[in-house]
């Protein structure tokens, strides 16, 4: 039995370790490729350490950034940092706006029994359903009409329009998991119906609220196809459209992608990483119990 046991500990210690390389592997190795020169990143067989370790790629954004056109830094590189703060303030956005509108939205779904409840539970996930492309010239054209192109506001809305669907099923699953008889309490306590989600709904909810703001973060933090389309200048950019235009007609640096890439990811990590714990709890509480 002892030798079962080990050989079972080893298989699954053997196979969390390849899942892991398989995971992080291709992170690491992108991080080493933006500190080597253009030249150490085509050999074969390919050199998976920097040496030396090259910062001209990071100098080239940051410095890009302060100095403008007099550092002689190329375009992309210089307009990098702006459009990963549009990006950033886009994604923040999104985020906090969906978790109110989607708390508001998924609380009467989770609580209220209403005719044509479970219709509009799936009729919004079904939303979504729409492949985006098939929107993207609708959208457009009336955008330009309007007036509403080359603006960040756009982007906020046209992200939250399909990252709340996944927020509202989210949060709607969650706060089943919450016991009624708090509720009924705080009603019996005089709280309004408003008072009771804002007083004891949303704090007991945190770890739920937390998980549907990343993700909407994440989704709108990575959205290329309508900042590509809607974006005509730098003060629009998000990072994703300017990591694309380093590939130019006439060259292509994979060092520079490669590190404005790197740089793109950091926040999405750093959320990750923080939030971790309430992460897990919010989506296992509602798969579960939901």
């Amino acid at each position: 039995m002892r030798q079962r046991e080990r050989i079972r500990l080893a298989v699954i210690y053997i196979g969390a370790a390849l899942v892991l390389l398989g995971t992080v592997g291709p992170f690491l190795w992108l991080v080493s490729s933006s500190f080597q020169y253009e030249r150490q990143l085509l050999n074969i067989p390919p050199q998976w350490l920097p040496n030396p370790i090259v910062l001209d790629s990071y100098r080239e954004i940051f410095e890009g950034a302060v100095l403008g056109e007099e550092s002689g830094v190329p375009y992309q590189s210089r307009i990098f940092l702006g459009s990963f703060g549009n990006s950033f303030a886009i994604a923040g956005s999104v985020a906090a706006i969906a978790v109110v509108v989607g708390s508001l939205a998924a609380y009467p779904l989770a609580r209220l029994n209403f005719r044509g409840r479970s219709v509009l539970l799936f009729g919004i996930l079904a939303s979504r359903l729409i492949p985006a492309l098939s929107l993207a010239i609708p959208i457009v054209l009336v955008a330009k009409q309007i007036g509403m192109s080359d603006r960040l506001i756009t982007l906020v809305f046209i992200n939250l329009s399909f990252v709340l669907p996944y927020v509202i099923w989210l949060l709607q699953s969650y706060f089943k998991t919450i016991p009624l008889e708090l509720e009924d309490a705080g009603r019996i306590d005089g709280c309004s119906r408003l008072q009771v989600v804002i007083r004891i709904i949303l704090p007991l909810a945190r770890p739920g609220l937390t998980s549907a703001a990343i993700l909407a973060f994440l989704v709108a933090w990575g959205e290329f196809l309508f900042a590509l389309l809607l974006s005509e200048t730098p003060a629009s950019y998000t990072s994703t459209v300017v990591v694309s235009l380093f590939a130019t007609d006439v060259d292509v640096n994979f060092v520079s992608i490669i590190t404005a890439g790197v740089v793109s990811v950091i926040p999405p990590i750093c959320f990750a990483l923080i939030f971790q714990r309430f992460i897990i709890s919010g989506l296992l509480s509602g798969s579960l119990k939901g």
